[in-house]
């Protein structure tokens, strides 16, 4: 049995900052969001101190050294782009105020899988500067996904891919990074090599940077990870994944400025980091990647696609009870209010079902439901929605100016209804009368244009299931 080894002279190891906390990355990526967000905009040296004061109030942080902090920080930077420049001063980056503002966790590893390519800003300029002299040019996210939906064409079956034959046949090659080889031609090398029963190189080390991104690509949802340990395409998300297979014209193509490989100088690749922070937070309109809640609530795990039997989705669209377009937030205000006409229901009180109503947003009344108790009490619901491939704490909710005043008008009468909504699970946390529960010392809330609101589910609240 014989290891495969990439032929010395196309051999280019591709690599990328690899996050120290990487095995908690979801929560820590909505938390930093949020923390960076409401810091805002500050000359550097301040905003650089708040930021790692952030850092080290993440859970397990708080007695780890300097050095840790700042390690953390730049990866952040590098990795997500979540801080930007504006003159003198630093500031959130767009993709850091969407993921506070629509905690959708599944859009936002979808736009950071759309964007990332090698070279990119997320190097240092002296290991761009070797990507560039080597004429790399690979975007990972459209090449696996181009190649699987070949194979599967190709071959009339589910195609998946170890993270050692990704690493081996795909990321470490220059005949697919700098000369672009055919899908086709990668897929036959994989097949072959199985059929010649090929060994890989598996060390960690080795296989890390091909498995990151696999892995950030079925946090996107894009990919799903079976036993065999293969990942394969998630075809509830085929429309998404169409528009990576066939993406914009709108690329990072400045390197395509610069001068010949032989004569970039470092300066050079220096000028484009600020260039990169703007590509990788380009404006997208909202719906571009709006996460399909049909597809994060699928059950992929057979050879063939079916919805989980304790959830008809389908019946639940049919009846008009789920809305399918719009952000997670709408998804999630749908679910909601079908989980209210239910409840009344149940309660003896099906009469009143018709008066449990989405409130148009252009109204701007501080909620987004007004139902009904079965004695006819009014409740005023407000629907803060969380997204992830997997769950995440879910402790932390924001409430703007105009939401934080109709919770003390409405004191009793106003809810708040925390959703997380995952991969085959849904979680649902609601809160009577957040304001009263802050007076009262039950939840911690801190001012940012309206409020940051931090809840222990042991001091107030409480866990319900979610109707559907």
């Amino acid at each position: 049995m014989s290891e495969y080894n990439v032929p010395d002279k196309y051999f280019f190891r591709l690599h990328h900052p690899r996050p120290r906390f990487k095995n908690d990355i979801e929560n820590v990526l909505v938390f930093i969001a949020n923390e960076v967000t409401r810091i805002g905009q500050k000359p550097v040296n301040e905003f650089i101190r708040e930021f790692n004061a952030a850092i080290r109030r993440f859970p397990g942080n708080l007695h780890k050294k300097e050095k840790t902090i700042n390690n953390w920080r730049t990866e952040i930077d590098a990795l997500f782009c979540f801080v930007e420049a504006d003159g003198y001063e630093l500031k959130p980056s767009r993709r850091a105020v969407e993921l506070a503002s629509n905690q959708d966790l599944v859009k936002f590893f979808k736009l950071f899988c759309y964007h990332f390519q090698y070279p990119g800003g997320f190097l240092k300029p002296h290991m761009n500067l070797e990507f560039l002299q080597n004429r790399i040019d690979f975007r990972p996210a459209l090449y696996i996904l181009q190649m699987m939906d070949y194979a599967e064409k190709q071959d009339g079956v589910r195609a998946g891919i170890k993270k050692a034959e990704a690493t081996h046949c795909i990321f470490n090659d220059l005949r697919v990074t700098r000369d672009g080889r055919s899908v086709e031609d990668t897929w036959a090398l994989i097949v072959n090599n199985r059929k010649d029963d090929v060994e890989y190189d598996w060390t960690g080390d080795v296989v890390r940077y091909a498995g990151d991104i696999l892995d950030y690509m079925t946090q996107a949802n894009l990919l799903v990870r079976r036993p065999d340990g293969r990942y394969y395409i998630n075809h509830v998300e085929d429309i998404a994944i169409q528009r990576f297979i066939n993406p914009t014209d709108d690329l990072f193509d400045y390197y395509t400025d610069l001068p010949a490989p032989e004569n970039i100088l470092l300066r050079d690749v220096k000028k484009l980091e600020a260039k990169w922070i703007d590509y990788f937070n380009t404006e997208r309109e909202d719906s571009f990647f709006d996460t399909d809640i049909i597809a994060l609530m699928t059950d992929t795990s057979e050879e063939y696609y079916k919805v989980k039997d304790l959830i008809d989705l389908d019946k639940l669209i049919a009846e008009g009870a789920l809305s399918t377009t719009g952000g997670i937030g709408s998804v999630g205000e749908s679910l909601i209010l079908n989980h209210e006409k239910k409840r009344i229901s149940i309660e003896g009180r099906p009469d009143l079902e018709y008066l449990i109503r989405l409130i148009p947003a252009m109204y701007a009344v501080g909620y987004d439901i007004n139902s009904r108790e079965v004695d006819e009490r009014h409740k005023h619901i407000e629907v803060k929605t969380t997204a992830s491939s997997t769950p995440v704490n879910f402790l932390k909710f924001h409430l703007t100016p105009n939401e934080w005043t109709a919770a003390e008008s409405h004191e009793d009468r106003y809810f708040v209804y925390r959703l997380m909504v995952t991969k085959q699970a849904t979680k649902l946390f609601v809160i009577q009368d957040p304001v009263g529960e802050y007076k009262r010392g039950n939840l911690s809330a801190s001012p940012r244009n309206g409020m940051d609101i931090n809840f222990n589910p042991n001091k107030c609240g409480e866990e319900i299931e979610l109707i559907l």
